[in-house]
């Protein structure tokens, strides 16, 4: 897979793409490994893009953006590819990228978001403390800036999309997520973990064992619950 671009606003979105069916978007906000093992597991049944935002990974890094725009270039880079409707996937950091990207675009048919609550992130403390880190990259503190611009409880009930928050039992995130369970499924969101599997392995770039199981409990669960166009 060669990596391709596409413009937006006069920066270059980097991207590659693999595989056939049905499309999937692994939002990717680095430039190692250069394939996630997940899109070369999604890649026999999917059309499985794996999209770097600007400002991340092989995308250009401009002085100045507006990181609102990441659903701008997503779209971009399907309407490229002649794409309608897609999955949208992140983790950690990236599924709040993918959270992005699904409130504002119907077509985004479903939200995948691992190893993430969405909800009261970054607190406001937290934000204060990035606002003053000198060596926090502007497109990082770009990024949390638009995230917080929303009410993350009213626009996950106001999606329409199905959507799957997950994680591992070993992640340290675990005991967040279990307390925010209730909320999340009052938001319409459905949950699961995977046992003995920590922010490492049940990532994107996870082992072999905890990519295979991820990969296939959420390929179930994106054919039980919508059907994106190719």
């Amino acid at each position: 897979m060669m990596i391709r671009t596409v413009e937006v606003d006069g920066a270059r979105v980097a991207y590659r793409v693999a595989g056939d069916g049905p499309s999937v978007v692994l939002i990717k906000n680095n430039k190692h490994p250069l394939d996630f093992p997940v899109a070369q597991l999604l890649a026999p049944s999917f059309r499985t893009f794996q999209i770097q935002p600007v400002g991340f990974g092989a995308s250009d890094r401009p002085a100045r953006y507006d990181f609102g725009s990441i659903d701008r270039q997503v779209l971009a880079v399907l309407d490229a590819e002649d794409v309608g409707n897609f999955v949208v996937w992140g983790f950690s950091q990236t599924a709040f990228m993918a959270a992005l990207v699904a409130r504002a675009t119907y077509r985004a048919v479903a939200l995948v978001a691992g190893g993430a609550d969405l909800l009261g992130h970054p607190s406001d403390a937290d934000m204060r403390r990035l606002e003053r880190e000198p060596r926090l990259p502007v497109s990082n503190l770009e990024f949390w800036r638009a995230y917080r611009r929303y009410d993350w409880h009213h626009e996950l009930r106001q999606m329409e999309q199905p959507t799957l928050i997950y994680l591992g039992t070993d992640d340290p995130r675990l005991t967040k997520l279990r307390r925010l369970e209730p909320t999340l499924r009052g938001c319409g969101c459905d949950y699961l973990e995977f046992d003995g599997l920590d922010h490492t392995t049940s990532g994107l770039s996870g082992g072999a064992d905890g990519g295979e199981r991820t990969t296939s409990a959420i390929t179930t669960w994106m054919r039980d619950n919508v059907q994106p166009d190719r």
